[in-house]
């Protein structure tokens, strides 16, 4: 089923934020070895989770072990955090934008919002729980964004438990880099308990319910994603490509044709 193009999805992309950027991939896992030899201890689906913390110099050495910045980036993605100076680390920030360098990104905002009160810790730990969810090309930088950004959510959970958008990325952190499902499921039902209209929140479910191959139950779910934005075709297309795979091409029909007429009606960008 052809899908929507970015600008097409632009309407999703500013309801749901970073989740829709980061888990449009269905938060596919590295499928590298990991360089670092410590301990590990198998989750309960087979996958090993690393027990010892990754260092920032291990998750720098293997984000540059085929290119190397430039030596005045280098300088400073290397200097200690007291000798930091926010003028280096915006035109390190502005550097790892224009190279599309996610990783190295996540990490720097990090950094400014720690020592510069930058930003805001929803931002920070969700970008580095994101990022790490869509990062496949190594498994030391993938362990240490969802390590640093577990740290952030953590400090951001304490001060506030019903914070939706820090449950949302615990929840991402649970099923995608612990691969715990109950603490995952846990979490999840706590969280509608707060707000069951999210439409973050119910589309992470989505995505896990897809993921776990639960199409039934993946059409209700779209079934409430499209009641909570009638309006945006992005929910009816998914509902018919549910239908498409599981052999019902009726209602995938009905759908598709649903959601080429709302998208129809979007306004002229």
């Amino acid at each position: 089923m052809k899908k929507l193009s970015n600008q097409q999805i632009v309407v999703l992309i500013l309801a749901v934020g970073l989740t829709v950027l980061f888990t449009a991939n269905r938060w596919k896992t590295s499928t590298g070895k990991p360089t670092d030899k410590g301990s590990v201890q198998p989750g309960p689906m087979g996958n090993a989770v690393p027990t010892k913390e990754v260092e920032l110099v291990e998750f720098l050495s293997s984000l540059f072990n085929k290119t190397k910045p430039p030596s005045q980036i280098g300088k400073t993605i290397l200097t200690s955090p007291k000798d930091l100076k926010t003028d280096s680390l915006t035109l390190a920030i502005k550097w790892a934008t224009e190279t599309n360098n996610g990783p190295l990104l996540a990490h720097l905002k990090s950094q400014q919002f720690e020592y510069f009160k930058k930003g805001n810790i929803e931002e920070v730990a969700r970008e580095l729980v994101f990022v790490g969810a869509g990062y496949s090309e190594n498994e030391t930088v993938r362990n240490y964004l969802f390590q640093q950004g577990k740290k952030w959510i953590d400090k951001g959970l304490s001060k506030d438990s019903n914070n939706m958008s820090l449950r949302n990325a615990l929840i991402i952190y649970q099923s995608e880099f612990l691969n715990q499902p109950m603490q995952f499921l846990s979490t999840l039902r706590k969280s509608y308990t707060i707000d069951s209209n999210n439409v973050e929140l119910n589309f992470i479910h989505l995505n896990l319910l897809k993921k776990s191959n639960q199409l039934q139950k993946a059409v209700k779910k779209c079934e409430k994603l499209v009641s909570l934005q009638p309006q945006n075709p992005y929910w009816l297309y998914e509902t018919s490509d549910l239908y498409g795979q599981m052999g019902d091409s009726v209602n995938a029909k009905v759908y598709l044709n649903l959601a080429v007429k709302t998208q129809r009606q979007q306004p002229k960008k």
